[in-house]
């Protein structure tokens, strides 16, 4: 009896488990897809530009024949739901509608992106064949074309660069033109301004020039302040400037009818040369009159000595007239003066003194020597020259302008620096427009999405990277390590 409970019992537990099993193979799935999701990471095709479509593959793996097999396409929505990808930008493929036990059928999927704004977007592809369906869960993540961005980013770069070069050259260089430009015009709005001057600042911008050329900004704005400090001492006294400038023309005036080949003349006229190239080296109106005084007075001498000699060769031709044989001796004397006159040195006080007592001296005795020759057959009294005021009076130089002055206020290598520096931002370029393109779209992958955000972000970014990295620069010059004082 327990014998046969027992046997019942254990028919009774086999056939649950067939039950079981039976029930569990039943309850398999019979069609199956893989990948059971679908993510699709796409670029945006640029304008004018035809890109061709996004492919994925679905792989459809059944146990019992399938008829009717079809795969339906929703719109996929974005993820704040401002826009979405339509139906038809989806194109699955389907080879075949029925498919048999333990055949694997491949559905080719092709997205297009051409027109779709970027974005996350998520929906669903369901696959329907007559005894049920599945659904593919779809993500799409879509970013702007590279081209856009790299180039947004190279914007900002070099604005950055621009902007950092306009301030440590550009800047300064304008500053200077600007400044030169100014004199310039001015110079030539001034008819009147002196040769002096006008030389004198002409070189200081050549300086300005050379020194531009160089990127010397020290150099020129140094050679632009010389240049500027000239012109204002020339506008601050222009009239006595232009008053002394004319008289030194009058100076040079008197000098014609003198004989240019006697060595005194040629000093004056040389000194008047100096005086006219130097008078922009001179502090005040005041000092330049000074000079042109002390040359008024060396012309002066010379003419009145001149006049000496016209006295003392009038008293010779009246004695010669009494005493014949004097002329001889008197004419030697005569030129003596002349001689020594011509070869006096305009700066030797002592010896135009020593000469003006010489000639004063010969008057004096040629005057005694006709007083002491016998009176005349009329009987009356010997006039001499020195008594009779015939004697033609020279024509001196005016009085030097009076002037008021005002308290003086206290190629290979080229060639190779030009590669280098290109290079230099070539790399700087490369360098920092590839951090922020890593950084800020190729990891984003769904940048653009933000629209203009993403690209100001992009902008910003090589804008600041350049103003830091100057920034830096600067800071560690400053601290005048070795090796470091020329970045």
């Amino acid at each position: 009896m327990k014998r046969s409970q027992k046997t019942m019992m254990s028919l009774f537990m086999l056939t649950l488990g067939l039950v079981l099993v039976a029930s569990s193979a039943q309850a398999e799935s019979k069609v199956t897809l893989i990948p059971s999701s679908l993510t699709v990471v796409g670029t945006r095709c640029p304008v004018f530009f035809k890109c061709p479509p996004v492919k994925r593959n679905l792989l459809l793996q059944t146990n019992e024949a399938i008829a009717n097999l079809q795969v339906i396409t929703l719109d996929l929505n974005r993820a704040d739901s401002s826009a979405v990808i339509s139906a038809s930008a989806i194109h699955p493929t389907l080879s075949t509608k029925s498919v048999q036990p333990q055949q694997a059928v491949t559905i080719p999927v092709e997205l297009n992106f051409d027109s779709v704004p970027s974005g996350e977007y998520s929906g669903q592809l369901l696959v329907i064949y007559e005894n049920g369906e599945l659904s593919v869960p779809v993500i799409v993540r879509i970013k702007d074309h590279w081209f856009l961005p790299l180039f947004v980013l190279l914007l900002g770069v070099g604005l950055g660069i621009g902007v950092s070069a306009y301030r440590s050259d550009g800047i300064p260089r304008d500053e200077i033109v600007v400044q030169v430009g100014r004199i310039r015009t001015q110079m030539q709005a001034d008819s009147e301004l002196a040769p002096s001057f006008q030389g004198k600042i002409a070189g200081h911008l050549i300086d300005v020039e050379t020194a531009l050329a160089s990127k010397r900004w020290d150099e020129a704005r140094q050679a632009v302040t010389q240049a500027q400090a000239l012109w204002d001492k020339w506008r601050k006294e222009r009239e006595n400037w232009v008053a002394l400038v004319k008289y030194l023309s009058e100076l040079f005036n008197s000098l014609e009818p003198l004989n240019d080949n006697a060595p005194y003349v040629q000093a004056v006229h040389s000194e008047l040369e100096n005086a006219k190239q130097q008078a922009a080296d001179k502090e005040t109106t005041q000092k330049f009159r000074e000079e042109l005084d002390n040359l008024r007075q060396q012309i002066t001498w010379y003419k009145q000595s001149q006049a000496k000699l016209q006295q003392f060769d009038n008293l010779r031709n009246e004695l010669t007239q009494l005493v014949t044989h004097r002329d001889e001796t008197l004419r030697r004397i005569s030129q003596g003066l002349q001689n020594d006159l011509d070869t006096l040195s305009p700066s030797d006080k002592t010896a135009l003194e020593a000469w003006q007592k010489k000639v004063n001296n010969a008057i004096d005795e040629l005057d005694k020597e006709i007083k002491d020759q016998p009176p005349t057959e009329t009987g009356g009294t010997q006039i001499t020259a020195r008594d009779a005021n015939y004697t033609t009076q020279p024509q001196f130089p005016n009085p030097v302008p009076q002037v008021i002055s005002p308290q003086p206020t206290p190629k290979q290598a080229a060639r190779n620096i030009y590669l280098f520096n290109w290079l230099s931002y070539a790399i700087a370029v490369g360098l920092l427009a590839g951090a922020g393109f890593g950084q800020l779209y190729a990891s984003q992958p769904i940048f653009g999405a933000n629209g203009w955000s993403d690209y100001f972000t992009l902008l910003a970014w090589g804008f600041g990277a350049e103003a830091t990295r100057d920034a830096i620069t600067k800071v560690v010059r400053d601290w005048r390590l070795p090796g470091l004082s020329r970045l």
